[in-house]
């Protein structure tokens, strides 16, 4: 009887161990399409572009370029001559574009979400901290109590990975307004804008860019991480 409860324990620690390991895809061939009943009715991508998993922190793009690079700088910009002074001028919204990592890689009809999607997305998701594989990541929990995960890869800014563990970042495909150097982004700290150059994930999407109608009061985060979130 003792071994039997032991067995029981052992099994239960198990399962409580791999809370996080579940399934969050119908198989491994990702990228999936998933519809969080979102009122814009925006489909998020189940993960990064480079990524294999969703927890994975796939490339680091700086805007408008497809290629991951060693360096994020000024020099090494591609659509300027060299300093954010003299940025080239790509279009104010480049999705769907030669200039747009995700319909690029991914064609069909992914593409670089608007700043006004992932506005939506911050303000009608649940937003958890979790830790799923041992990789710290932020749980976004749609209206229809459908889920997608953002892992804290951070920013690369010139050789540096700066922000991972703690930091989800992602492009948006719109220049920030009033700017020619900076373009609209999101990270989990904050909403900002980040320096062209600077590398980001990128988080496609498959969906109508016209505004989404969502009521702007704070977001419905849970401050209390759930599972052993690794400390920042």
């Amino acid at each position: 009887m003792e071994k039997l409860l032991f067995i029981l324990l052992l099994f239960g620690l198990g399962l409580h161990a791999n809370a996080q390991s579940v399934n969050l895809c119908p198989d491994n061939n990702h990228p999936h399409m998933i519809d969080l009943g979102l009122p814009s009715g925006t489909k998020w991508a189940c993960c990064n572009v480079g990524a294999s998993k969703p927890e994975g922190y796939g490339g680091y793009y700086a805007w408008g370029e497809t290629n991951v690079k060693k360096v994020y700088d000024w020099s090494t910009y591609k659509h300027c001559d060299g300093s954010k002074s003299n940025c080239h001028d790509i279009g104010d919204d480049i999705a769907g574009t030669k200039y747009d990592v995700a319909h690029v890689k991914w064609g069909a009809n992914w593409h670089m979400p608007s700043y006004d999607q992932i506005v939506e997305l911050k303000y009608e998701c649940r937003i958890e901290l979790v830790v799923l594989n041992n990789i710290n990541c932020y749980k976004f929990t749609g209206p229809n109590g459908v889920s997608i995960y953002f892992p804290a890869a951070g920013i690369r800014e010139d050789a540096k990975l700066n922000e991972v563990g703690a930091n989800a970042c992602i492009w948006s495909s719109e220049l920030e307004e009033g700017s020619d150097n900076m373009a609209s982004g999101y990270n989990t700290k904050s909403s900002r804008s980040f320096y062209r150059n600077s590398g980001l994930p990128i988080r496609p999407v498959v969906g109508s860019k016209a505004k989404p109608k969502v009521q702007q009061d704070e977001p419905k985060r849970v401050g209390t991480p759930v599972g052993a979130f690794m400390p920042f």
